[in-house]
Order: C-alpha cells, then sequence, then structure tokens
C-alpha cells in the first residue's frame, strides 16, 4: 500500500488568495524561488487531466506540475477546463487548460504563477505559503470525479447516475481482502450465493448473483469467481442501476469496475507483508517507473499467499505475478498488461439451516478436509489512445481472462432432527473452464454544437463468453455425520458421473452499437440522451447425450435519458430512465427448468447530490422492474435453475465522504431496498427476493493525530455496519437474522525507521467477535457463516 507522508490542511478556492504548493520533492525551490526550479518550467512533463471545474483542474495540475497558482477565486468560478493529455511545458499546458476561459497565467517569480483576467495582465496578488512539512498527497476519502458513469472523467455534481468510489485511501485503511469488504462502503449491496466464499456474488438493489456478470476489471467483464487482489487495484467504482448501455448484457442492479493499478512515470518499489491471527499470510513486492526517456514505463507486482482459514481447518494459497507496459506521447498512448494466478481456496457451504436455525456451531465446518477449489485466473488487457487534438480521441480497449478450476465438494443435504446426524455426499465439477472476450472502439469528444457544449461518445464493442464443464461427480448419499461432535474421513470421493449434469456448454456472442450525449444547456442543466442497439446469439446445451437447452438469436434497443439541474456551487438534482437487457447463463453443475429467456429490466431513479471540495454525498429514490429472473433451488435433491416471471425493486440510499475538519474522514452510508415477486407461481408471489435487506448501513471514521504526538504519522480508524434480516430462499421458508459488526485500524508511518519510509499497521475486523450469516446459497443446506474476529498485521517499506 501507498506510505502516508505528512498532510496537508485542505485550502479551499476563497475570494483574493489561491495558493496551491503541491510539490513534494521540490517544495524547497518552490518556497526559495531558486534557479533550479525556474529551470524545471521548461521542461516537458507527462499530464492526463480531463475537462471539468477550472478551479478544482487547476489544483490537479499544479500538484502534478509542482508550481504556485493565485488569483481571485471569483474568476474561475462556473467555468471549465480543457483537458489536457500529453507532453507539456507548464506554460504551454496553462494555456490549454485556460482556453477560452478569458483567462491566463502569468508568471510573477519562478515557478510561481498568477491566474488573471486577459484585461488585468501586469497586476499580482500575495501568495500565501504553506509549509514544506504540510505538504502531502491527498489521503481524503471523497471521489471527486468518475467515470464508470460516462468514460469521461465526470465531475461529482454532473454525474446523470448514481456512482461510488472506494478510493485507494480507503482500501489501504481498512485492509480490503475482496469485494465483499469493499461493499461495506457502498449503500445497497449485500452478499449473495458465493459458491462456498469462492466467487464475487453481490446483489445491488435488489438483483445479482455470483454468474450476473456485473464485476468487470478496467471496463472489461469478468469470468465468475474472485476478482479483487488489494495488491494489484487501485481503487473500485460502483454504478447503479442498469448499466447496459455501455456495459453491454448486465441486470439492472448495477455494475462494479475494479481499476487496476497502472505504470507510473516516477520511480517508486514498495515491498509489503501481511501476517494474520489465524496463521500464516502474504508477501508482495510492487516495482514501477520510466524506462529512460523512450516514453515507456512498466509496473511488476508479485504476491506470495499462504493464510490459514478462520474456521477449524482449510488454507486459502495464492501465487500472483502481474506486468504491465505503458507507452505516452504527445498523441497517443498505450498500455498492455497481464496478470496470473495459481490459487487454491477455502470452499466452505457454511451452515445447514433446520426449522429456521443452524444445526452444529461456527467454529467446526460440516464437509470434509479435501473441499477445496485449485484453479488459475489470467487476464490480459491492451487500451490504446489516440488524440487527435485536446477535445477529441480515439479509444481502443481488448481485454480477455479466462478462470478455469476444478471443486471438490462434500454436500450436507438432510438432516434427521432424532439422531442429530447430516447426510452428505461428494460432488465435484474436476474440469470447469469460464472465458471472456472483449473488444471495443470510442470516439471520445468534446466539442460545441448549435451553441452547446456537448460531451459526445460513440461507440461499437463485441464479447464472447465461453463457459463449460467436463464430467460432474457425485457420490452416493452418506449418514452418519454429527455436527455437534463432527468426525471427519468418513465420505468416500466417489467419482460417479452424474450425466444430467455433465459436459455442460454455454456460448454467448454479442454485438453492439451505442451512443452517449451530455449536452450543457446553459451553466446549470445537463441533459443525457444515449442509445444502444444490442444483438446476442446464445446457446446452452448439457448431458450425456447432450441436450440443447436455450438457443437464442435477439437484438433490442436500449434507451437512456438523463437529466442534471445545478442549483448552485455545492448541490445538483439528478434524475435518468434506464433499460438493461442480458442472457441467462447456465451455472456448471446445475439444471435448467423450462429455458432460460434473456433478462429484461427498467429503472428510474430521482436523486440529489453535496459536494463542497471537502464532503461529497447523494440521496437517491430509485425504483426498478425485473423480467425472467434466473433462481436456482433444490428439487428432488438437485440443483435446478429456473426464471420467474417478474420482481420489482424500489428503494432510497443515501451516502456522505471526504472529510470533517483537517483531521476526520468519514465514509456513512444507508439503503432502505424493498422487494417483491410480482408474477411467479402462486407458492412465491408476493414473496421477497433472497439475499435483500430492508435496511443497511455504515458508518467509518479516521482520524490523524497530530505529528506533535508521535514521531512520524499516526492514523487510527473504526466503524461498524449493520445488514437487517433476508430471506433465505425463494419461498421465504427461512430467514437470516440482522447483524451489527465493528472494525478497526491504528497505523503508524516512519520515514526513517530503516532509512527508508515505512509503515505499520493493525487491522481487526469483527472487534465485538459476533456470530452471523452473510448470505444463503437459495437452500437451508448453504447458508455462509460471517468471519469471526481476525487481526491483520501489515507491514510496508518504499525504497
Amino acid at each position: 500500500m501507498s506510505p502516508r507522508p505528512a498532510r496537508r490542511p485542505r485550502v479551499p478556492l476563497v475570494p483574493l488568495t489561491l495558493a496551491i504548493p503541491l510539490a513534494l520533492s521540490g517544495a524547497p525551490a518552490l518556497l526559495y524561488g531558486s534557479a533550479s526550479q525556474a529551470a524545471e518550467q521548461t521542461q516537458r512533463q507527462r499530464y492526463a487531466i480531463p475537462a471539468g471545474p477550472l478551479a478544482e483542474r487547476l489544483n490537479q495540475f499544479a500538484a502534478q506540475a509542482g508550481i504556485y497558482l493565485a488569483g481571485d477565486a471569483a474568476l474561475t468560478a462556473g467555468k471549465q477546463s480543457q483537458p489536457l493529455e500529453g507532453q507539456y511545458e507548464v506554460e504551454q499546458a496553462l494555456r490549454i487548460l485556460l482556453g477560452g476561459s478569458g483567462l491566463q497565467a502569468v508568471p510573477i517569480q519562478a515557478g510561481r504563477y498568477e491566474i488573471q483576467a486577459l484585461a488585468e495582465a501586469g497586476s499580482s496578488m500575495a501568495l500565501d505559503a504553506i509549509s514544506v512539512s504540510e505538504v502531502a498527497e491527498d489521503s481524503s476519502y471523497r471521489a471527486a470525479e468518475s467515470a464508470i458513469g460516462d468514460k469521461f472523467e465526470t465531475p461529482f455534481l454532473e454525474q446523470t447516475q448514481t456512482a461510488y468510489s472506494v478510493n485507494r485511501q480507503v482500501l489501504d485503511d481498512f485492509a480490503v481482502s475482496d469485494l465483499e469488504e469493499t461493499i461495506k462502503f457502498v449503500p445497497g449491496i449485500t452478499i449473495g450465493n458465493s459458491f462456498g466464499g469462492t466467487q464475487d456474488s453481490l446483489v445491488k438493489r435488489g438483483f445479482g448473483n455470483g454468474s450476473d456478470g456485473g464485476v468487470l476489471r478496467d471496463g472489461i467483464r469478468t469470468s465468475e469467481g474472485r476478482n479483487f487482489n488489494s495488491v494489484t487495484t487501485e481503487r473500485v467504482e460502483v454504478l447503479k442501476g442498469p448499466a447496459s448501455l455501455l456495459y453491454g448484457m448486465q441486470e439492472p442492479g448495477g455494475v462494479i469496475n475494479v481499476i487496476s493499478k497502472k505504470p507510473t512515470y516516477q520511480w517508486r518499489s514498495t515491498l509489503g507483508g501481511q501476517l494474520s491471527d489465524q496463521g500464516g499470510g502474504s508477501g508482495y513486492v510492487d516495482v514501477s517507473g520510466p524506462l529512460g526517456e523512450s516514453g515507456f514505463a512498466f509496473r511488476l507486482i508479485g504476491q506470495h499467499k499462504d493464510e490459514d482459514y478462520w474456521r477449524n481447518y482449510g488454507v486459502n494459497r495464492d501465487k500472483l505475478v502481474a506486468p504491465s507496459l505503458a507507452f505516452e506521447s504527445e498523441a497517443f498512448s498505450a498500455t498492455l498488461s497481464y496478470e496470473h494466478s495459481d490459487y487454491t481456496s477455502v470452499l466452505d457451504r457454511g451452515a445447514f439451516f433446520y426449522n429456521g436455525h443452524a444445526v452444529g456451531d461456527r467454529e467446526h465446518r460440516l464437509d470434509e478436509h479435501w473441499t477445496r477449489i485449485d484453479g488459475q485466473r489470467q487476464y490480459a488487457s491492451l487500451a490504446m489512445e489516440y488524440r487527435f487534438s485536446p477535445t477529441s480521441r480515439l479509444r481502443v480497449n481488448y481485454g480477455w481472462n479466462k478462470n478455469a478450476y476444478s471443486d471438490y465438494q462434500a454436500d450436507p443435504n438432510a438432516y434427521n432432527p432424532a439422531t442429530g446426524e447430516l447426510r452428505r455426499r461428494f460432488r465435484s465439477n474436476p474440469d470447469v473452464e469460464r472465458t471472456r472476450n472483449y473488444a471495443s472502439l470510442d470516439w471520445l469528444n468534446d466539442l460545441e454544437l448549435g451553441g452547446l457544449r456537448h460531451e459526445l461518445a460513440l461507440g461499437a464493442d463485441h464479447e464472447r463468453h465461453d463457459e463449460s464443464n467436463g464430467f460432474f461427480y457425485q457420490g452416493p448419499n452418506t449418514w452418519g455425520f454429527d455436527p455437534d461432535s463432527p468426525h471427519y474421513g468418513d465420505l468416500e470421493q466417489a467419482e460417479v458421473v452424474n450425466p444430467s449434469n455433465s459436459e455442460q456448454r454455454s456460448r454467448v456472442r454479442m454485438q453492439s452499437a451505442y451512443v452517449k450525449d451530455n449536452i450543457h444547456i446553459g451553466e446549470r442543466w445537463i441533459l443525457s440522451l444515449g442509445l444502444r442497439h444490442q444483438r446476442f446469439r446464445q446457446q446452452d446445451r448439457a448431458g450425456i447425450p447432450s441436450q440443447t437447452g436455450t438457443d437464442l438469436d435477439k437484438s433490442k434497443n436500449l434507451p437512456f435519458v438523463g437529466l442534471v439541474y445545478k442549483l448552485d456551487d455545492e448541490f445538483s438534482l439528478y434524475a435518468n430512465y434506464s433499460e438493461s437487457y442480458k442472457p441467462n447463463v447456465i451455472a456448471s453443475g446445475t439444471q435448467v427448468d423450462g429455458g432460460s429467456a434473456p433478462e429484461e429490466g427498467r429503472q428510474y431513479e430521482v436523486g440529489l447530490r453535496y459536494d463542497n471540495g471537502w464532503l461529497s454525498g447523494l440521496v437517491t429514490l430509485f425504483d426498478i422492474r425485473k423480467e425472467n429472473i434466473q433462481t436456482t433451488e433444490t428439487i428432488n435433491g438437485e440443483q435446478v435453475s429456473r426464471a420467474i416471471g417478474e420482481a420489482r425493486s424500489r428503494g432510497l440510499e443515501a451516502s456522505l465522504n471526504g472529510q470533517l475538519g483537517e483531521r476526520w474522514n468519514l465514509v456513512a452510508n444507508y439503503a432502505y431496498t424493498d422487494t417483491k415477486v410480482l408474477k411467479d407461481t402462486p407458492a412465491n408471489k408476493g414473496n421477497e427476493l433472497l439475499n435483500v435487506a430492508h435496511n443497511v448501513a455504515g458508518l467509518f471514521l479516521s482520524y490523524d493525530l497530530p505529528q506533535s504526538v508521535l514521531p512520524g504519522a499516526f492514523r487510527l480508524g473504526g466503524g461498524a455496519r449493520y445488514v437487517g434480516s433476508r430471506e433465505g430462499d425463494s419461498a421465504n421458508s427461512f430467514e437470516l437474522a440482522g447483524y451489527t459488526t465493528y472494525d478497526a485500524f491504528a497505523t503508524w508511518t516512519l520515514p526513517n525507521l530503516i532509512g527508508k519510509q515505512t509503515e505499520l499497521q493493525l487491522n481487526v475486523d469483527n472487534l465485538t467477535d459476533k456470530k452471523y450469516f452473510i448470505s444463503s446459497g437459495g437452500t437451508s443446506n448453504r447458508v455462509s457463516w460471517g468471519a469471526a474476529r481476525t487481526a491483520t498485521l501489515s507491514a510496508t517499506v518504499d525504497f
């Protein structure tokens, strides 16, 4: 994780003074205006700053260029910057950023500039200096902008859809290790059927599962499995509601985009490690820097993990390597990246519910020591961009990912209350492959048409999904396991082929063209119009002998309409209507009942945003309807997928992120979600959707101690998350109780502990050791326990 040098106080844009000294290594030269600093202003540097609020973009540029800017904040109020991408000298870059604003940057000393109206050249203002010890990188929890909803970096107040960002600071502070931990910081997401803790399965606004394709890596759909690693992740962005306009085949709850770390053009290397109180830990190295003056930069990340599971047995192992290469010139940039992971993961089906209560206890598992998943996970991507001008660019993306694994299950499927015994059986998918290929072409423009500013995105994409498994093994049912006094080793791994669940094949091909135009009408109104034409072909077959389940060739137009009204510089109203459309894909080891018609969804949403430069937040109301929802049920002892008729989800979300004064940081969120099955069999009509809580809330704080208290920098933090009760299956026959968990951390950063910047951090999750259940697999025999209290000690050294 990145070290935290001493923090600077926030300096808002106020009339008469705008001082921004933000160059760590060059700070002494900045303060004294030496000749060396003046010489540096003629050197070219690479920048990638999108168009946006002028004052905010000037702040961003000053931080990267290492200069002071001063000026009257009234000059920049309500004005937009031009995008800045490529290699420029400081004065060239300032002219581009200020283009069309009626302003100019006038040099007044070495490395110091004053923002003036074009008619006022020659006047100057005094600059307020900030001491070198207070200059630091931003460690706020606030995210000022996001590109997930527009493919442009869009300021928070101008976004037409609900989007959230969990930045690197939050991930570092709370030692986030998977996406299930990330959702603590985002409202309205719960955990679904994670296949024994081996897959990302996130329920967003009432909808979602482990195979919905709603987890992206750098904007590209991933294969089913775990798709987050803290050492390779820069931040996580979440787009709520239907996302099919830009991301194709999706369900209407939203998407989660895991954004990877990229090569840097400044040398940096970090060595880190983590120890767990459960046993074992992990270590990693992260090295990045430029390759001479060639325009190339590289990054290499490697990690080895060998960590004991928190229950009575099991181990999680992972060997990861992730190289990447970037190139940047004035008009062209490209990034090529690859990640390879060899992993062994615990497969823990959790608890067995009988009459609404779990049999056995939290500490003792109900399976066998050999239950696990062994696999290889790979990602490869190429992103290229050519800039015709500062306002027009062509972007090409290609991505490929594959998850190949074998799973081994000891599956409890019945309980005898008279004897207190569980019935179990061996099940295994020994040869599963899931592959995604994706390619897109986007033309992004920021232009004037008809006297109005347009942020126009035109694009097309192609996507391929291939999923398969070979023989599916299923042994005989075996009684005799006592969950209150477990004895392991009695269940045989009988490799008996189950013909109906074997040789499953699923192929999906998709081609689409799309357009989205954010039209700025005056200074306050933004009208967003979008349309996607989507066509796909799906073929599913399974069984020995093979039988075709689904054979579809369909197309659909998906519209989007959004509207933003900026009340003032801190508040905006927004509303949108959007639709989704996606095929249902069978999961390995399941049967399909009645085919798998495509899912269709639509959403109406209205909200209010707030952003004062320190804190950002929103409140939104939504109403979603969705048809052909795929659910998994147990029928005659077999897992069967089928589509119910129609369901709706409506509710409220609220969030507030950022700084409370100079030393406090905050993440607060709340969601109310009400779901209902509108059309289905008579037994299920009117029921609630499984794994959806009516109320979910989180509150997390951190505090930076003054540096006079301890040497170096010291940060304390913690928080709580509440999740209400949830239904455990489609029939609503049992319920998972609500729970509250508490987390805490302490971080100590020392600039010269061993001659290098060193950081030590202690994290404790589930402080009160609360016993709770995080999700259901859709049946009473697959209910996942929440982790017991765990503590981790981590250390990083920057070289």
